[in-house]
């Protein structure tokens, strides 16, 4: 149970890092989506990066909590996943 918090306190720092991250990318994306249609290649260019870059973001922070948030309820998958069967019996021998 204590090993499940534990990475679930990982992943909650890993997302407000990302979380972090977000005011950037939104400001670059918006930035690149305020020009007009017929832009150069380039513009093109940093409108798609930052749009990945934000897709991405996002996925990872919603992945990340909903990660953290699975490990943290904790349960006998968790233990089932964090130590095998085979593996909880040789360790109490």
């Amino acid at each position: 149970m204590q090993a499940s918090r534990t990475l679930a306190t990982l992943l909650i720092v890993w997302t407000l890092s990302d979380v972090s991250y977000l005011p950037e990318n939104l400001h670059s994306f918006l930035h690149y989506l305020s020009h007009e249609p017929p832009a150069s290649t380039a513009i093109e260019y940093g409108r798609h990066y930052y749009l990945f870059r934000l897709g991405f973001l996002v996925t990872r922070i919603v992945g990340y909590s909903l990660m953290a948030r699975w490990l943290y309820k904790g349960g006998p998958e968790i233990e089932e996943l964090l130590l095998p069967e085979g593996e909880e019996h040789a360790a109490g021998h």
